[in-house]
Parts: structure tokens; sequence; C-alpha cells
């Protein structure tokens, strides 16, 4: 019978890691005041955490070039996004408002 050894390894770092800037991030929603610095933390810290998900996670750090790519684009491209919606939030409302 073989004991089995609980070990700390990259995987429940990257768990570890993701949970805390998570927190990081509600606990920065709940608390600040809404300002673009603000936006661009959270925006940052959501394309971490989407490359870190895609690298231990999903394993997509051992996929064909071309899908990671276009895995890590859509992170980055999303958060460019979320930051320009909240750079240009007036002039939206004026475009979409009846």
């Amino acid at each position: 019978m073989t004991k089995s050894v609980a070990t700390f390894n990259t995987l429940d770092a990257s768990w570890l890691l993701l949970m805390l800037v998570t927190s990081a991030n509600a606990f920065i929603a709940e608390t600040a005041e809404p300002s673009l610095a603000i936006t661009a933390l959270i925006c940052g810290s959501i394309a971490f955490k989407g490359r870190r998900i895609m690298d231990y996670f999903m394993e997509l750090n051992h996929a064909n070039s071309t899908i990671q790519f276009f895995m890590r684009s859509y992170f980055h491209v999303f958060q460019a996004l979320i930051f320009l919606s909240d750079l240009f939030a007036e002039e939206l409302a004026q475009i979409t408002s009846l």
C-alpha cells in the first residue's frame, strides 16, 4: 500500500493566485470610486487571469500556435473593448439613446 503525499504544485499555486486576484478585484469593485485607472487595473487583471487559465488549466501553451494566438487575442481584444466602452461611455449613451 502506497501512501499519497500531498504536494503544492504549479497548478495549486495558479489556482491560489487566481483566487487572490479575483478577491482583490471584488474588493476594488466594491470600494473604489469608478475611474479609468480602476477600469484599466481590472481589465489588466482579467487579461492576466485569462492567460493563466489558458496556460495552466486548459494547457493551451502546448497547443498549435494559431489556436494560442486566437485565444490570447480574444482576452486582449475583449479587455480593450471594455476599457474603450468605459472611456467613451457618454458618447455610447448618446448614440444608443432614443
